[in-house]
């Protein structure tokens, strides 16, 4: 006899919901995005390196990346955890991804990150990146600084979320790189 469940809207907001109007949607891409994003990955692995994800959340788009990458491929995924839309401090914050994140992590495809992305981006010393997914800060000035230092260390494919008009800075500054050599949805690659 299978035990009664609450509908899912209800364990959202009802008695179960832990985070007042938590959805599993804000917590990763658009669903239509994820098949583009996989695709880059699959791209990724005709080359080495590593692929760095900059903006973790909860490591949903980065389980997406992972079921896609070569075997041999590691995924590096930095976030501070100074930000998330349900108010967690920043060490539950950690501590829900890095159970999100748990086999992966085990197992040696992922590696978490807790660091300031321009620390990280000054600290950084492996290999060009096979693929860079920026998915941070939103503004012109931190996806400059993102793209800027993307292109620096030679990243193969450079791809972020957020090109569309609720975040004008990304959008500027994606198309003063050039602008969207592919576009899917609010994901872009350069």
């Amino acid at each position: 006899m299978e035990a009664a469940t609450e509908p899912v809207q209800a364990y959202l907001t009802g008695s179960g919901a832990g985070v007042a109007g938590f959805h599993p949607q804000q917590a990763t891409v658009e669903s239509e995005c994820i098949p583009f994003i996989q695709r880059l990955v699959r791209e990724s692995g005709a080359y080495s390196g590593p692929i760095i994800e900059i903006g973790t959340l909860l490591g949903v788009t980065t389980t997406h990346m992972a079921l896609a990458k070569t075997p041999q491929q590691k995924i590096i995924t930095v976030d501070f955890f100074c930000w998330n839309p349900w108010g967690l401090t920043p060490d539950a914050h950690e501590a829900l991804t890095t159970q999100v994140l748990y086999y992966l992590q085990q197992t040696g495809h992922v590696k978490c990150v807790r660091m300031d992305k321009n620390e990280f981006y000054r600290a950084y010393e492996g290999p060009a990146p096979a693929m860079v997914f920026l998915d941070a800060w939103h503004d012109y000035d931190e996806t400059k600084r993102d793209l800027q230092w993307a292109i620096g260390v030679g990243a193969k494919i450079i791809s972020g979320h957020d090109y569309c008009d609720e975040f004008p800075g990304v959008k500027q500054v994606v198309d003063e790189f050039g602008g969207p050599r592919q576009l899917a949805g609010t994901v872009w690659a350069l």
